[in-house]
């Protein structure tokens, strides 16, 4: 059941100091939003592949650079796990691990650590400011605050299952509603490996009651509740898509009976090109238009729903020309730039890095099994001080000037 739709008409008071009055829970979250301030993660701790996460600051958008084996996609995969241990769509893995992460709550800080390793939590805590709102231990009894008890504030023991989250088995929106913003974020989270077919290869049967957005490969049934939620979606596609480079003039559902699996309907998406007569059908569409179109496929939607996400995007512009890589790195900033979302994307691509201002840039660096972090919001002084050397954007990167002394 989904927590925020179930409690539309409770009426919400927190007694907490940060938060506000409300008319209604679902008010509550809509206006108050969760954005990845920072992330520190282990991987294998204490083991030979031990691999480190550090200094990953995030603003509202960024783009991750680096060579090649320095870690984009790893830390990418990082900030994606999180999102699905969260969102409970995740179980708690046998390969130790520490996550220590910052979020932006409407300017509260909030820090959220977990360490995990075989199959179980080994510790967990949760921090609003410098107030403690959840704190668990391995087979210790854990607590938490409280808002409706005879004494809202209060510490509640529990004693939670190892392998299992305390921030999502504890989930509960009367009593502790600070938990449903970690959930909200984890759940409403995209990641795009753009290098990828993202759903090309198949069509689909969809069942519009079992939609996820965090599935990317149910792009399909993304499209069709998009059409039936909006009149506007399908022209604001063809928008997109044209300011990309690609003239379309409709975009629709493609559907086909599957004779091999008792006559299955199967739906695909179809497009139809300004200087072609006929339609382009789903299997036959070029692989860079197709991604590029399900990517925007997906983010209208998100925008739409006026979702409040971390978009993740891999290898942006894999297998685009020049024109139509920068004209959607562009497009994506636009859209995404005054809403809820947060981008986070990444390339080795020189003309990419061209595209976006440095301001939005962390530089990977890779040491034995350590990836560092350096951007504006940790290396200021070099970001300012390249500026006035006269150079390209690329050039701060080729030339390793963000390694100098500051």
């Amino acid at each position: 059941m989904n927590v925020t739709s179930s409690v539309t008409s409770l009426r919400y008071r927190s007694t907490h100091p940060t938060y506000t009055t409300y008319t209604t829970y679902t008010q509550f979250m809509k206006e108050r939003t969760m954005k990845l301030k920072s992330i520190q993660f282990v991987e294998y701790e204490g083991e030979p592949e031990q691999w480190r996460l550090e200094d990953c600051t995030l603003n509202d958008m960024n783009l991750i650079v680096g060579k090649n084996a320095t870690g984009k996609t790893r830390t990418l995969n990082a900030i994606a796990t999180l999102t699905m241990l969260l969102a409970g769509e995740l179980k708690i893995m046998d390969n130790a691990g520490n996550f220590t992460v910052i979020f932006d709550h409407n300017g509260v800080d909030i820090r959220y650590q977990m360490r995990f390793a075989d199959y179980e939590v080994i510790k967990e805590e949760l921090w609003q400011g410098d107030k403690l709102l959840l704190q668990r231990e391995k087979e210790d009894t854990g607590k938490i605050l409280t808002e409706q008890l005879d004494k809202p504030g209060d510490y509640l023991a529990f004693q939670p299952p190892p392998n299992e989250l305390a921030v999502v088995s504890r989930r509960d929106a009367i009593q502790h509603p600070f938990l449903e913003h970690l959930y909200q974020w984890g759940k409403s989270a995209n990641y795009f490996q753009f290098g990828t077919p993202m759903d090309q290869n198949h069509l689909a049967a969809f069942d519009l009651a079992k939609l996820s957005l965090k599935d990317s490969n149910q792009m399909v049934a993304i499209f069709k509740k998009g059409q039936q939620n909006d009149r506007n979606y399908v022209p604001r596609l063809i928008e997109d898509m044209r300011f990309c480079g690609y003239e379309l003039e409709d975009i629709s559902l493609q559907m086909l009976v599957n004779l091999e699996e008792n006559r299955t309907i199967v739906n695909g998406i179809q497009i139809k090109e300004k200087d072609l007569k006929t339609v382009t059908p789903h299997l036959k569409m070029s692989s860079g238009l197709f991604r590029t179109l399900s990517l925007l496929i997906q983010l209208n939607y998100a925008i739409q729903g006026n979702l409040s996400s971390c978009l993740l995007i891999d290898d942006i512009g894999e297998g685009l020309d020049y024109t139509r890589s920068t004209a959607l790195i562009k497009r994506l900033m636009n859209k995404v730039e005054g809403t809820q979302m947060q981008l986070i994307i990444s390339t080795n691509d020189q003309f990419v890095m061209d595209t976006i201002p440095l301001k939005y840039w962390s530089v990977i660096k890779r040491s034995a099994g350590k990836a560092k972090m350096y951007n504006y919001l940790n290396s200021k002084k070099l970001f300012d001080s390249f500026q006035f050397t006269g150079l390209g954007n690329f050039d701060f990167f080729s030339s390793n000037y963000y390694l100098k002394e500051g």
